[in-house]
């Protein structure tokens, strides 16, 4: 369970049995929304997608796509969801290589 305010902050509750005075404060915790969007166009057999990530002002792009072997059935979804998938997926490793930056203060990945 965690209690969410209304400034939204949120604090785990207290551990069972400590209550009363000594009891130690929950820890506060700051939510964060980041933003997602995700275009998909379609074209033949190609799906293309370009994906933005707003992390708290910084913000990642990603393009990827998925391409139908013209032996098998069309199927849509199944292209949005391999071009999705990579997009997303190229948007983790960037995240990935921002925060080893971020926490080794260095340039190199």
């Amino acid at each position: 369970m965690v209690i969410v305010r209304a400034d939204g902050t949120t604090a785990a509750p207290s551990p069972p049995g400590s209550t009363g005075a000594g009891a130690e404060e929950p820890a506060v915790r700051t939510t964060k929304d980041w933003q997602l969007s995700l275009h998909l166009v379609e074209e033949r057999d190609t799906t293309r997608v370009h994906a933005v990530l707003d992390a708290d002002g910084a913000v990642l792009h990603s393009d990827a796509y998925a391409r139908r072997n013209p032996l098998d059935d069309p199927a849509p979804a199944v292209g949005d969801e391999f071009a999705v998938g990579r997009a997303l997926i190229d948007l983790g490793h960037q995240l990935l290589r921002a925060g080893t930056r971020h926490a080794t203060g260095s340039a190199e990945e």
